[in-house]
């Protein structure tokens, strides 16, 4: 069975901040992802981009903290409902990466607290151990080997819930995160200029959502999942109505020349735009609904 990528609790904290740290040191640097990390991607993951990439590219691109688009730690006791507890842990997940790449200390720090708290009524705070945390607090000021931790990291949260039968559980905070990290972002732009950079990270979205949905049909009978993914039908609608057109890509060549390619580009028009936003939000609206 293929495997998806999913980023677990205090390592997002670590590796958002790594990557601060990167930005700060030398913004010029591009971030790189550890060796390790890239031959596990070229077998048999399905590459789902963590939280804390979506929210460093927008941090990159100048788009302001928005703390209201953040759920509300203190709801975390309402919800109940295991399949509404794991979907939640997922959303909480993502705005912990939110905060901590626009380096919200006490923001983090109350989310982190809830996450925590959720992971263990969820039963997965094994996922946090002891040597991961001795691993972390031995590389704070060496933002390399954090982001090296944090990668092996989510690869072992991944098979440790996979190992025990809860690829269930694991599909549902997916669905969680990629939600929030989606709905933060999108609200978060007043206007959208759809020859941006953003702008293709967003319509990016399809692939990303296609891998996530694929993972879902795969264990469709697990509990849960068929009904969410019922209700991802109109996301799944608008994403499916973006296409791939080419575009101009230039480059330069040795003597200056410039010489135009053909490059490939997902499209995206400000009602495709208008529409995945509804669509996230409906989505997210029902998913934080509390005492179902």
């Amino acid at each position: 069975m293929k495997k998806l990528i999913l980023p677990i609790s205090l390592l997002l904290i670590f590796s958002s901040c790594a990557e601060q740290q990167e930005r700060k040191d030398d913004p010029t640097v591009e971030k790189k992802q550890p060796e390790a990390v890239v031959e596990k991607q070229s077998n048999s993951y399905y590459a789902m981009p963590s939280p804390e990439q979506m929210f460093t590219f927008i941090y990159d691109n100048g788009i302001a903290f928005n703390k209201s688009l953040v759920l509300d730690p203190a709801l975390a006791d309402n919800y109940n409902d295991p399949v509404r507890k794991a979907i939640v842990f997922g959303i909480y997940t993502a705005d912990l990466a939110y905060t901590a790449a626009y380096e919200d200390v006490e923001g983090s720090l109350k989310l982190y607290k809830t996450v925590r708290e959720l992971s263990q009524e969820l039963e997965i705070e094994e996922l946090m151990s002891e040597e991961m945390m001795q691993n972390i607090q031995a590389n704070l000021e060496n933002p390399d080997s954090l982001s090296l931790i944090a990668g092996e990291s989510y690869y072992k949260a991944v098979q440790h819930l996979e190992d025990n039968g809860q690829e269930g559980k694991l599909a549902l905070m997916t669905i969680g995160g990629w939600i929030e990290s989606v709905h933060i972002t999108l609200n978060s732009m007043e206007n959208i200029d759809l020859e941006s950079k953003t702008a293709q990270r967003i319509a990016a979205q399809k692939i990303t959502f296609d891998n996530l949905y694929s993972y879902l049909e795969l264990n469709n009978d697990k509990l849960g999942i068929q009904g969410e993914i019922d209700k991802l039908q109109e996301i799944k609608r608008v994403l499916s109505s973006l296409k791939e057109e080419k575009s101009l890509k230039s480059e330069k060549k040795s003597g200056g020349k410039l010489v135009f390619g053909k490059g490939k580009k997902i499209g995206l028009t400000k009602e495709q735009f208008s529409e995945l936003k509804s669509a996230v939000q409906a989505y997210r609206v029902q998913a934080i609904a509390q005492n179902i």
